[in-house]
């Protein structure tokens, strides 16, 4: 069964439909011995699952909802799309978060499934002029969510936020391999 077959099985055939199934998505993280844990990925045992595994295991970080985002975009639309990720240099643990922007009707959109705590929701399909202004919306909501969350110290500086817009990489990589390939791509 072709990726086409797999998205109309699974009934994900339109952009809301894809949304929607998003959302029933569990936070958590597959190892490379394909056991599922919930929580904070371990970038050591981590592995990047294909966009198939996550639809079967309902279970992933950003980086891999991304890519079922980008296998979604790529075989269900002829739409331009790109992806992108944050991260905040700490120098420890460097929180971060991938998203995937889709360009349609003179517009570009913030395709964004999470972000739906209930003190802190930002989940929706945000609507932008252009590319700069959801990057710099991107970070400003990124660094509100780190500072609400108490995830970096009070007097953490916005300087340190840095985008990529990065390609596909391969799955079943770790957390590390996915870091160097997101380093090769563009700083934005």
């Amino acid at each position: 069964m072709n990726d086409k077959e797999y998205f109309f099985k699974n009934n994900i055939k339109s952009i809301e439909d894809l949304f929607e199934f998003a959302k029933s998505i569990h936070y958590g993280w597959v190892d490379q011995n394909k056991k599922i844990h919930s929580g904070v990925n371990d970038a050591n045992d981590y592995s990047l699952q294909s966009p198939l595994e996550l639809i079967e295991n309902k279970i992933g970080i950003c980086w891999d909802m991304t890519e079922l985002y980008r296998c979604w975009f790529s075989t269900m639309t002829n739409l331009k799309f790109e992806t992108y990720y944050i991260f905040y240099e700490d120098k420890k643990g460097c929180p971060s978060h991938s998203i995937l922007v889709f360009y349609k009707n003179s517009h570009v959109y913030w395709f964004e499934p999470w972000f739906d705590d209930k003190d802190f929701y930002y989940r929706g399909i945000h609507k932008y002029d252009d590319i700069n202004e959801l990057l710099e919306n991107f970070k400003l909501i990124f660094f509100k969510y780190l500072k609400f969350k108490k995830i970096v110290e009070r007097d953490a500086s916005i300087k340190n936020i840095y985008i990529y817009k990065y390609n596909k990489p391969k799955y079943h990589i770790n957390g590390h391999q996915m870091r160097e390939h997101i380093d090769h791509s563009v700083l934005m």
